[in-house]
């Protein structure tokens, strides 16, 4: 993996992290009902759900490696044309922010939703599934790419997550639903960009 190429890897990364989805939608809503201090108990739990969702795209994908070296670009054909449909419906779909407030809980138990929030969303699965491997250069070590490219998108939601946290405790009216849709029509077209790059790759090594 070149700089590049992990540079292009931060971007999306950070689109992606910081478009509006439920634990974003978990966060906002706790900390406008609650406070910082409430909501930042969800923080650890979130990351959790998401290093869940990393090590089983990694156990996945490394198995369908063991497999066949073709299956690699089979996930990334796929992959590429997964992305184009989640970017579309993102890009066109009027989302909002509209999840409900937790009551005041414990530290244990806002850990517990915002892992299972994170954990068990389906999506979650297949973008890490779909999107960690365009980002893979052959010939390289694929676990130690998959390993620094599942870590900085880690970092970076948390760095996202807890900017939500304290812009919607002390900068909600800037955080205005125009402004939440326009990072969900952002998260979506670059979505559809990476999508379409990888289909382009493809068809030309097979050509």
């Amino acid at each position: 993996m070149t700089l590049s190429v992990w540079l292009s890897f931060l971007l999306v990364a950070g689109i992606q992290t910081a478009s509006p989805g439920p634990a974003v939608s978990l966060l906002v809503t706790t900390s406008l009902a609650h406070g910082p201090r409430r909501a930042i108990y969800l923080v650890p739990g979130i990351l959790m759900g998401d290093i869940t969702l990393i090590s089983a795209a990694f156990a996945i994908t490394t198995a369908a490696l063991s497999t066949s070296a073709l299956m690699l670009d089979i996930i990334r054909t796929g992959g590429g044309v997964y992305l184009i449909f989640l970017g579309m419906r993102m890009f066109i779909s009027n989302r909002e922010i509209n999840a409900t407030a937790m009551p005041g809980r414990r530290g244990w138990q806002q850990f517990a939703t915002g892992f299972l929030t994170t954990a068990l969303n389906p999506k979650g699965m297949l973008f890490f599934i779909t999107l960690l491997p365009q980002f893979i250069s052959p010939g390289k070590s694929f676990e130690v790419q998959f390993a620094i490219l599942g870590t900085s998108f880690l970092v970076l939601g948390l760095l996202t997550d807890c900017a939500y946290i304290f812009a919607a405790a002390y900068g909600s009216k800037f955080l205005t639903p125009r402004v939440r849709l326009r990072l969900v029509g952002v998260a979506g077209l670059s979505l559809v960009v990476i999508g379409l790059f990888v289909l382009f790759q493809q068809a030309v090594q097979i050509w």
